[in-house]
C-alpha cells in the first residue's frame, strides 16, 4: 500500500482514469517523477508524469479524448506524448512515456535524482510505491542527490537542474552530487543555451539569490553560463550585491509606501517570455560593474536572450557606470521623464540598484518610482492623438518627422503639460507655428 500522502493525489478524477486505461490495454502504468515528490512535500501538483508499459500511442489517445485534453507528441519517434487539460480554470499537464529499460525499476536508476525517481504502480485493485534509491528519505531531509554518476553525463543540463531543485524546493545539494558536479563543469558547454536560459532563470526567480549564485560560482558552473566573465576577482561583492538588490524588491512594499506593490507587481510581469523582470534585476546585479558590457553580451549570446532582454539588461547595468546627475533634490520632472525615455523597455525597477549601491537616497528613488507609475508614458502606452490624427492635424507623412512629434506629445502627457486631446492638438500646433516662425 502506498504512503497515505497519495490519498489526495490518486483520488484525482484523470489518475483513476488512467488507472482505468491501463486494465483495460492490460499494460502496467506508473505514474512517476516529481508529481510524487510533490504530493509528499504537500505542494500542488499540475504536472503529471506517467511510464507506460505498452500502449504508449492509444492509452494517451483515449485519455486526451475522455478527459477532455489536448493532445500532441512531444517527441513522436520515442512515443513520448502531452495531454494538456483544464481544472478550475488551471492548466494541468499529463506526460505518458514507454517504460525504459527493463522495468520500472531500471526506468527509476536511470533518472536524475533519487527524489525523482520514485514510482506509484497504479493498479485498479491496490497502489504500490516504488523506491529504489530510498528517495522518500531524501525528500524528507531535503536532499538533491544523483541517482549514479554517470546521470551528468547522461545529461549534462542535470548539473544546473540540481541547483535549481535546491533553490527551488528548499533542499541541499548532497556532497557527493556537489563533488560530481565540480568535476565536469564543461559538459555544460554540450548543452543548448535555451535550455540552460530555462534552468538559470528558474533559479534567478527563486528566492536567496546569493545562495545559489555562490553554489553555482563554487561548482564551475557560473563561468559556464557567463563564459566571457572574469569571476575570479570580486565575485563575492557581486554576489552580495545581487543579494542585496533581491532583499530591496522584496521588501519594495514597505519601503515604497505609495506605490511599493505596483513595482511588485511589475517585478513579476514577464519582460521577455517567461522571463520575470525580477529575475532579469537579480541578472543585472551579478553582471553589473568592471566590464558590464562585455558579461552582457556573453549572457545574451550564451542564455539566447532575445533584443528585449538585452536591451532591459544594458539599461539596468548602465544606471551603476555613472548615475545621472538629478537637479536638486531629483524632484525636476522632465529629468526623471528623459531618465526614463533613454533607458527602455526598463522601467520602475531601474531605482533598485542604484538605490542598493547607494547612488540615491531612498526618497529620490520612491519620487521616481511614484513619477513612472503615475505621470510617465511609456513607447507602448496610448497616447492622446493616435498617428494618423497627428499626420492630419500637422500635414506630415509617415516617417522620422511623424515619430518626434509623437515623442513630443508623449513628453508633454508625462510632464503633465497636456491631458486631453484638445490640449494635445493645441500643443502641436502652437509648437508647428513657432518653428515656423523662428528665423532661418
Amino acid at each position: 500500500m502506498a504512503d497515505n500522502h497519495f490519498d489526495n493525489l490518486v483520488m484525482d478524477e484523470r489518475i483513476r482514469l488512467v488507472m482505468e486505461l491501463a486494465d483495460r490495454f492490460h499494460v502496467p502504468a506508473y505514474l512517476v517523477g516529481g508529481s510524487i515528490r510533490d504530493a509528499v512535500m504537500g505542494r500542488q501538483v499540475r504536472d503529471f508524469d506517467f511510464a507506460l508499459g505498452g500502449a504508449a500511442c492509444e492509452l494517451p489517445k483515449e485519455f486526451a479524448a475522455r478527459s477532455g485534453g489536448t493532445f500532441f507528441w512531444l517527441d513522436r519517434e520515442r512515443r513520448q506524448s502531452r495531454v494538456v487539460a483544464g481544472r478550475e480554470g488551471e492548466r494541468l499537464t499529463f506526460d505518458f512515456a514507454p517504460l525504459r529499460g527493463s522495468g520500472i525499476s531500471e526506468d527509476l536508476l536511470l533518472r536524475d535524482f533519487t527524489a525523482n525517481s520514485l514510482a506509484l504502480e497504479l493498479t485498479r485493485d491496490d497502489l504500490l510505491l516504488v523506491d529504489p534509491l530510498d528517495g522518500m528519505d531524501d525528500i524528507r531531509t531535503g536532499a538533491v542527490r544523483m541517482c549514479r554518476p554517470e546521470a551528468f553525463a547522461d545529461d549534462p543540463l542535470r548539473m544546473l537542474r540540481a541547483f535549481r531543485f535546491a533553490a527551488t524546493l528548499g533542499f541541499a545539494v548532497e556532497c557527493r552530487t556537489r563533488e560530481e558536479i565540480a568535476r565536469n563543469p564543461a559538459l555544460l558547454d554540450r548543452v543548448a543555451g535555451e535550455r540552460i536560459r530555462d534552468e538559470f532563470f528558474l533559479i534567478l526567480d527563486a528566492p536567496e539569490i546569493g545562495r545559489s549564485l555562490g553554489e553555482l560560482h563554487n561548482a564551475g558552473i557560473l563561468a559556464r553560463i557567463i563564459p566571457a566573465a572574469d569571476f575570479s576577482r570580486g565575485i563575492g561583492n557581486r554576489i552580495a550585491f545581487a543579494a542585496k538588490t533581491e532583499l530591496l524588491a522584496r521588501d519594495a512594499g514597505r519601503l515604497f509606501h505609495v506605490d511599493g506593490q505596483r513595482l511588485k507587481d511589475r517585478l513579476q510581469r514577464n519582460a521577455e517570455g517567461d522571463i520575470p523582470v525580477l529575475s532579469l534585476v537579480k541578472l543585472a546585479a551579478l553582471l553589473a560593474g568592471e566590464g558590464w558590457v562585455e558579461m552582457v553580451s556573453a549572457a545574451v549570446s550564451r542564455l539566447k536572450l532575445g533584443n528585449k532582454a538585452r536591451e532591459a539588461l544594458r539599461a539596468l547595468c548602465g544606471c551603476l557606470d555613472g548615475f545621472p546627475a538629478l537637479p536638486g533634490d531629483g524632484l525636476a520632472e522632465r529629468p526623471c521623464y528623459r531618465f526614463f525615455r533613454d533607458r527602455q523597455p526598463a522601467g520602475a525597477e531601474l531605482l533598485l540598484m542604484p538605490l542598493a549601491a547607494g547612488l540615491i537616497s531612498s526618497q529620490i528613488a520612491e519620487r521616481m518610482i511614484s513619477f513612472y507609475f503615475h505621470s510617465y508614458r511609456p513607447d507602448d502606452g496610448e497616447l492622446l492623438l493616435g498617428g494618423d490624427e497627428v499626420m492630419t492635424l500637422l500635414n506630415i507623412p509617415q516617417g522620422p518627422g511623424l515619430g518626434r512629434e509623437m515623442e513630443r506629445l508623449r513628453e508633454a502627457e508625462s510632464l503633465g503639460l497636456v491631458a486631453t486631446a484638445a490640449e494635445a492638438r493645441e500643443y502641436l500646433l502652437k509648437n508647428k507655428l513657432t518653428k515656423q516662425g523662428s528665423p532661418g
